[in-house]
């Protein structure tokens, strides 16, 4: 683009000359010191958002870091403690004992998995594999009790059943399960909209519910085991399709989750 810029006003200054001759020559000078201006801030424009660029990412990159170093750290630390006691004699190795290091074992394998889920997501955003779908009649293959217009959507249906099924798994952990499931049709998009009537998610957490690894309650996801990976991997599904997806919810009175795809 710089160069483009450059280009088009030193052929310009130059037909100037040829066709004006000497009365342009003072012009002529203005427009290639304006160029080479515009070239220099083009250039200074085009580092300075590509050193923002990196530093985003690399703050990107460290939390991401940060963030499973703290997720491994707990069950780790655990299993750690529990089988050095065991092998110091300080604890028999009974049947209870045992079943807390598997659980422990079971929270690593359900974290890996998760972020295997979302690195699949993120990496198959220019592979979705998109198809006409009667968008009522697939909802309804996770959620029977959904209701709605027939709606014929472009999706990905390997890649929207794993939306619906976080949902699901989210409903049961943390909403004492999905309550209702409507579809409607708005125009250029379709809505689907997954309601339970759990405890609600406070205000302070909801701009932050589809963040890698956040969670709005601590000791509950912690004892149920998730990762805080699974409305990240919403996201990403969604977004992929050129969608959207938010919640909207009231502490107490439940949860909505929303998503509109495009119809076309």
């Amino acid at each position: 683009m710089k160069y483009f810029l450059i280009g088009a006003t030193l052929i310009l200054a130059m037909l100037g000359l040829v066709f004006y001759g000497s009365r342009m020559h003072t012009a002529c000078i203005i427009s290639l010191l304006l160029a080479l201006g515009t070239g220099a801030l083009f250039t200074t424009y085009l580092n300075r958002q590509y050193i923002k660029n990196i530093q985003i990412q690399d703050r990107i990159r460290q939390r991401l870091s940060a963030d499973v170093a703290h997720e491994l750290r707990t069950p780790i630390s655990a299993l750690s403690a529990n089988l050095e006691a065991i092998l110091e004699g300080a604890m028999q190795a009974s049947p209870e004992r045992i079943e807390a290091c598997y659980q422990q074992v079971q929270r690593l394998g359900s974290l890996v998995a998760d972020m295997e889920r979302l690195a699949t997501a993120e990496s198959d955003v220019q592979r979705l594999k998109k198809e006409p779908v009667d968008l009522l009649a697939f909802v309804q293959e996770t959620f029977p009790e959904a209701s709605g217009p027939s709606l014929v959507v472009p999706i990905d249906k390997q890649r929207m059943q794993q939306v619906l099924i976080n949902l699901k798994n989210n409903g049961e952990k943390h909403g004492n399960g999905v309550t209702s499931v409507t579809l409607s049709d708005s125009g250029k998009v379709a809505e689907i909209r997954v309601s339970d009537q759990g405890p609600g998610i406070a205000d302070k957490d909801l701009p932050y519910i589809f963040e890698r690894f956040y969670r709005a309650d601590q000791s509950r996801n912690r004892a149920s085991g998730t990762a805080g990976l699974g409305l990240t991997i919403v996201k990403t599904i969604v977004e992929a399709h050129g969608g959207k997806v938010k919640a909207e919810s009231e502490t107490g009175k439940g949860s909505c989750f929303i998503i509109t795809l495009p119809k076309n």
